[in-house]
């Protein structure tokens, strides 16, 4: 099975600019995601969909694909996950590349576990719901 994580990391925030390369604990904030994706037993590849340069250069040099800028439209406030998923996926049709399975790993989202990325994969592979969205209680 092909499985592709693509990582949405738009520049542009207007309340912490170019916040998913901020640093936490001494790391870009996206070096989190591109982590868990490149530690994954099941991801094949990673895709990094941005509109920045700067990022498109870090998620690089984390081992992280970043084969085209995010087009303006899909790249402001108002711009929808699936929108830039839809980008990716066309993108990648001409290189014949159809993945099996798609996970979304938000840069926002640093504290997520691999076992719990690579659990959610098996639970699509093994019981093929249209989705698995993790998500946390919050004390």
């Amino acid at each position: 099975m092909k499985i592709l994580a693509i990582i949405p990391a738009r520049g542009g925030s207007k309340k912490i600019p170019k916040k998913n390369i901020c640093k936490l604990n001494g790391k870009p904030l996206i070096y989190y995601s591109i982590k868990n994706a490149k530690s994954s037993k099941l991801i094949d590849r990673v895709i990094v969909s941005t509109d920045n340069n700067e990022i498109a250069k870090i998620a690089k040099k984390l081992g992280a694909e970043v084969p085209f800028l995010r087009p303006k439209n899909i790249a402001t406030d108002k711009a929808k996950t699936i929108d830039v998923i839809k980008h990716v996926i066309k993108f990648l049709e001409n290189e014949n590349y159809e993945p099996d399975i798609i996970t979304v790993l938000q840069p926002t989202t640093p504290l997520r576990k691999t076992i719990t990325l690579d659990k959610s994969i098996r639970i699509l592979k093994k019981e093929k719901p249209d989705v698995v969205l993790g998500v946390m209680k919050i004390k």
